[in-house]
């Protein structure tokens, strides 16, 4: 457990913020698995490493850059960089660790043959860039969803008018939930604020003008509200 400036060990504090990345990025192609509506969503495969999902993602972007907002090659770009610097700090053999007390100042990266610092700054800077990573990466999912969300809706219309029914569309959201610790919630006890989304219905055009026609004529009704998305 940390609390104000502490660190869970160097090596560990990173660790987890890979695994937030990670776990980022498998929602992330969560989310565009869905973007072929009214086929089922794709499957998803949750085993990949953070890079790997990364380099996913990416394919993704370069097939279909309409799905992604303008930052998210950069912000793929930075995430795979600072994974590969994860990995060599993370990976790195000791070169002269003692065989006494288990103390190294001199690592090597086997894959690459380079020798890596490995000191405490470093490590901490490394993880630093990862946690604003998982920050901006929010913002990218929530574009991602945006977008694919728009899509479902263009696809639920063309159904709506081919079948003459009300469409149910599912609509995607970012699995985001942002905690803060009893110090930084200010309130004693920490907090989670979840993102929930929303329910859309979509109706053929001679429908939808006909129940707007019908509310016009009968003055609002506050109990429901019609829209078109």
């Amino acid at each position: 457990m940390t609390k104000d400036n502490e660190w869970i060990g160097d090596l560990g504090h990173l660790a987890l913020a890979d695994a937030s990345l990670g776990v980022l990025l498998v929602d992330m192609l969560s989310l565009l698995a869905h973007a072929g509506y009214p086929a089922g969503p794709s499957a998803v495969d949750t085993g990949k490493t953070t890079r790997q999902s990364a380099r996913a993602v990416q394919g993704l972007l370069s097939a279909q850059p309409e799905l992604f907002g303008d930052t998210a090659g950069d912000w793929l770009s930075d995430l795979i960089a600072v994974t590969e610097l994860r990995n060599e700090l993370l990976h790195a053999v000791a070169l002269n660790r003692c065989s006494a007390c288990g103390t190294a100042s001199r690592f090597l990266h086997p894959r690459s043959g380079r020798e890596v610092d490995r000191s405490e700054q470093v490590v901490r800077d490394v993880t630093a860039q990862a946690l604003a990573l998982y920050k901006t990466g929010m913002v990218v999912a929530a574009q991602i969803a945006e977008r694919v969300n728009a899509r479902i809706v263009a696809g639920a219309r063309l159904q709506a008018e081919a079948t003459g029914e009300v469409q149910n569309p599912p609509q995607v959201y970012p699995h985001q939930a942002v905690h803060e610790c009893a110090n930084c919630a200010g309130n004693g006890r920490g907090r989670t604020t979840m993102a929930i989304g929303t329910a859309v219905e979509v109706y053929p055009r001679e429908q939808l003008q006909a129940l707007m026609d019908g509310q016009r004529s009968c003055g609002p009704d506050t109990s429901r509200i019609i829209a078109e998305t």
